[in-house]
């Protein structure tokens, strides 16, 4: 691991990083496993990454927030393991939804936390329209292959850009969580990409590493210690884990 890793690990509360460290370690051990994929208890393997990082949240100082990261880790969690069930029917589809759902939680967490636009750094408000941009021109991409799915995918990408967008406009120490979301939207696209456009080289590797990175800065970003507002109130200390 990089200082950078270690510099991440060290702003979380002491009672988490254990598992956080746990949950890099389980995601790496993953990505060295699609060597082999697919294999038994596959799924098992892959919803690990979320299982540790959902104990790391049990620690999160900030009660307000701790629930909608919870939610986020869970159906993240779920979403993996259906994606992993090849011999499910509409494994894609319920994994679809899961993974709408965990975008959702990640959205009401980071809408509260929210500045206003002239406050967000100038490479998040650039972030923001690359996004949405992005999002268009993947689902003009997707349009001939999505059949049926035309509606359910549309939701999805609206629902992603409007948490990358979140993400981007919270008032969080360091990068960590607004990297965390752009990585999210990357790995989310290469799926889109292999799934109804054509292969993608290392697709499930890259697909892989890019969400694995996702969840552990998400998380990080999150969880990370924060400063008293110097203008008080009870949103701010909540913030700063006070509460």
């Amino acid at each position: 691991m990089t200082p950078n890793a270690f510099a991440l690990s060290a702003a979380l509360p002491r009672e988490a990083r254990r598992f956080w460290w746990l949950a890099a370690v389980a995601g790496a051990a993953y990505t060295f496993s699609l060597r082999g994929a697919p294999y038994a208890d596959q799924a098992v393997a892959k919803a690990l990454l979320c299982a540790l990082l959902l104990f790391a949240a049990l620690y999160h100082r900030a009660p307000g927030e701790r629930p909608w990261l919870c939610a986020a880790l869970i159906f993240s969690g779920a979403g993996d393991v259906l994606l992993a069930i090849p011999t499910l029917a509409q494994g894609f589809v319920l994994g679809l939804a899961a993974f709408l759902l965990a975008h959702a939680a990640y959205f009401a967490l980071f809408w509260r936390l929210r500045r206003p636009w002239s406050q967000a750094p100038r490479w998040h408000r650039v972030a923001i329209v690359v996004v949405w941009v992005a999002a268009a021109i993947s689902y003009a991409m997707y349009w001939p292959g999505m059949a049926a799915l035309k509606a359910p995918v549309a939701c999805y990408v609206i629902v992603l850009a409007m948490m990358a967008t979140a993400a981007l406009l919270a008032d969080l120490p360091g990068e960590w969580a607004a990297v965390g979301a752009l990585l999210f939207t990357v790995s989310d696209a290469l799926i889109g990409t292999t799934r109804f456009v054509g292969a993608v080289p290392a697709q499930e590797y890259a697909i892989w590493v890019f969400y694995a990175l996702a969840q552990l800065l998400l998380s990080a970003g999150i969880m990370a210690l924060r400063a008293p507002r110097a203008r008080g109130g009870a949103q701010d200390e909540e913030r700063a884990g006070g509460a």
